[in-house]
Formats: C-alpha cells, structure tokens, sequence
C-alpha cells in the first residue's frame, strides 16, 4: 500500500481519543498516512474546541463545515480531500479494537477494492449504558469475516471499511440520503453493480455508540423515514421493506400500523428498560414503517 487517508465525519463527537489512537499505530507501522476530520456543523461548541487540537498532530487535518450537509455529502467531500490511494473511514464514534488494526488493513489493501473489517461492542464494565443498543448491536452487526462473506455486499456497513481511490472514483455516496439511515445500504448495492471487489476481514472496531434509548429509537424512526422516502432504489436489499410489502400485498399494512399507535407506549416501555427484547423492536420498526409508506 503507497498511502493510506483515514477518513472521519464527525458530528457533536470528541474524536481525540480516536486520532491519539490512530497516530499511534500508524507511527509504530510506519504507514504513510494522512488522517481528515470532517465536522459537519456540529452545534456543540464545547466539542469543536477539543476537536481543534486534532489538527496540530502532524498527520491530521481538521476541517470544520459551516452547515450541517448530511452524511453523504460529508463522505464524498472526505474523498475529494483525500490524497492517499486507499481511502479508510471511520465513524467518529468507533474505535480500533486491536493494536495491529490499522496493519491488517494495510495487508489487505491490494487483495480487493473494497475491505470491511467488522464491528464489535465492548463486554463486562466498557460496555455501553444501554442495553437496547449493545442487544441489538450484538445481534445483528457483529458478524466474523466468514460469515460476512457469505453475502460480501449486503454485509457492507459505512461505519469502517477501506475503499482504492479508483473504487472511490466510480461509485460516490448517494446526496439525496440527507438524513440517517440506508445510505451504507445503497452503497453497498451500488458497489456490486459496479462490480467493484469487496473482501472481508476480521479487523474489527468497537463501537462505542453513547445514545441513550430514547435517542436511538429516535434515531430507528428517522431511519424508517429514509427507508420509505427511498424505497424505490432499496427494494430487494431490505429485510424490512420486503416483509412491508408482504404485508401490503395482504392490504394489512394500515391494520399493522394501528399497533403502533395503541401500543407504542408499551413497546417503547420495554425497550428502554434493562431487558428490551428484538422481537418487540421489529415489532416496533414494521408497524412505523407500515404508517410511514401508507401516510
């Protein structure tokens, strides 16, 4: 690998502890590296201050947008500014979860365009306050490379992943996904018609996600919502808009929307408690999406 440019859009996020992680391992590796934070509008001023300090490491450069443009435009213009011929983004509130995080990937860079090292969620007193979120996490997007190769582009997530800078050239995020949610999904699909190569790797990060549950069922419906407004380019690649249109072809999606208005306070109540359970969090996700795609 020539040069590498870690790529971090962050929002409202202290990332210091992040890049002190990431200098360290590229001065112990010896990689050539850039690191580019990309803040897009944070309204905390507290966290710009400390961000600020990024840019006096020698390796970084910190860039502060004055508006807040959304995710997708936020990872191409971090492309744009990139020089390095691979391109490794990481969200802000990830963390390298071994020593050798950054030389697995440097090892796996020529083997295909596109390199996904999975996610994982801290255990025992590091683990988050909130139990909907590492339940969740822990079920469905902490995957082992093999399992993930099994479906190499649906097992695609935005939150680390490396990309060549070629790759990066042919298949852009798409601007329309200005709000939370699905615009990895739609990346992910765009790399495989593209036929762009895509190995998985057991190089993994923590995600040190701090929402409570409140925020991230917030955070569930303002992703639904993205879903709907974009349903036409996810079809197929969404378990949820697939059993949505199950549903529909019965006429019962209005039907299955009512048990979100009459019982939304008790799903709501089980999953911001000690012991949410999945089965009521898809409950919880198809009656919204059910209201959204038939409001």
């Amino acid at each position: 690998m020539k040069k590498l440019s870690i790529l971090i859009p962050t929002y409202n996020q202290d990332c210091v502890l992040l890049v002190d992680s990431l200098t360290s391992q590229i001065d112990e590796t010896g990689l050539d590296a850039e690191i580019i934070v990309l803040d897009d509008g944070s309204s905390d001023m507290r966290i710009l201050a400390d961000n600020a300090s990024i840019e006096q490491d020698a390796h970084c450069r910190y860039i502060v947008s004055p508006v807040n443009q959304g995710i997708a435009i936020t990872r191409n213009r971090l492309m744009d500014e990139a020089s390095g011929d691979h391109l490794l983004f990481m969200d802000s509130d990830t963390c390298p979860a071994t020593d050798d995080f950054l030389k697995r990937y440097s090892e796996a860079a020529d083997t295909a365009d596109v390199v996904v090292g999975g996610l994982k969620y801290r255990t025992g007193e590091d683990r988050t306050s909130n139990p909907l979120r590492i339940k969740y996490g822990m079920s469905s997007e902490c995957r082992s490379a093999r399992e993930r190769a099994k479906k190499p582009y649906s097992s695609f997530v935005s939150s680390c992943f490396m990309i060549s800078k070629e790759a990066a050239a042919q298949v852009r995020f798409d601007e329309t996904f200005d709000r939370y949610g699905h615009e990895d999904t739609l990346f992910g699909i765009s790399l495989q018609k593209a036929g762009v190569s895509i190995k998985h790797i057991d190089a993994p990060v923590y995600h040190d996600n701090s929402d409570t549950a409140e925020q991230f069922l917030s955070k569930v419906r303002i992703a639904i919502q993205s879903l709907s407004m974009h349903a036409d380019k996810l079809r197929g690649h969404s378990r949820l808009l697939r059993l949505y249109d199950i549903i529909d072809s019965f006429h019962m999606a209005r039907p299955v929307y009512s048990i979100f208005g009459h019982f939304r306070n008790m799903m709501e109540k089980n999953l911001t408690s000690a012991h949410p359970l999945m089965p009521v969090l898809m409950l919880y996700k198809i009656s919204y999406l059910c209201g959204v795609m038939k409001l």
